[in-house]
């Protein structure tokens, strides 16, 4: 089905947008992986790799954000006032987190790993930085449950008339799940960063762009 909808369908800017979330994982988790487990990794080369990764983690997130904005803006008969929020609330949160993962690889440390075999190398950072990246995440994904609840209990109440189309109860039903879903991991991201040392995160970016 993909294949017929998105690969031969005519190219636009929500075709760009979905290749790149959908398939950027592609590059950036076997780096990923390069960086945690190759052996005798320089700190030049564990800084280049974690760097390049924040980033392309970073523009990962912005893609699926951004179709998730989109889709709840349908969700509303795409009205010029919730359109004009989103976008808002899109922006701010975004100016937050890319300002913040900048400021993080300009003062985090990188040191050689005291178990190359096990870790390619170690990373020093801060966890304040992090900390207001991920709940601005969370803050952002509690308004996309939020806009996605109105209208699906608004359509629910309604009566048959306006939730009889399956492919309405699925929009609504599968948003409100995957939006409470998503909701949750960030929160959890959230309290283990806050808990935990930060190498310890789910990367929750490599989630939402699956």
């Amino acid at each position: 089905m993909e294949v017929t909808l998105i690969w031969k369908a005519e190219w636009n800017t929500m075709k760009g947008i979905y290749i790149v979330s959908r398939y950027l994982p592609f590059i950036d988790v076997p780096i990923a992986l390069i960086f945690g487990m190759n052996e005798g990794l320089s700190v030049e080369g564990c800084k280049v790799l974690y760097t390049f990764i924040t980033w392309m983690f970073g523009i990962g997130q912005a893609t699926a954000d951004l179709i998730l904005a989109l889709r709840t803006w349908v969700v509303w008969r795409k009205t010029r006032r919730v359109g004009l929020w989103l976008t808002v609330c899109y922006i701010a949160v975004w100016v937050v987190i890319l300002t913040g993962l900048g400021l993080q690889l300009k003062i985090i440390t990188y040191a050689p790993s005291p178990v190359p075999r096990l870790i390619g190398c170690v990373v020093r950072d801060p966890t304040v930085v992090w900390t207001i990246v991920y709940a601005a995440a969370t803050i952002y994904y509690a308004i996309m449950l939020v806009l996605m609840l109105i209208p699906a209990i608004s359509a629910w109440k309604s009566g048959a008339s306006a939730y009889s189309s399956g492919l309405v109860r699925a929009m609504y039903s599968d948003g409100v799940i995957f939006y409470i879903y998503i909701f949750v991991l960030s929160l959890l991201n959230l309290i283990v960063i806050v808990k935990l040392p930060v190498r310890h995160t789910v990367m929750y970016a490599m989630y939402c762009s699956a």
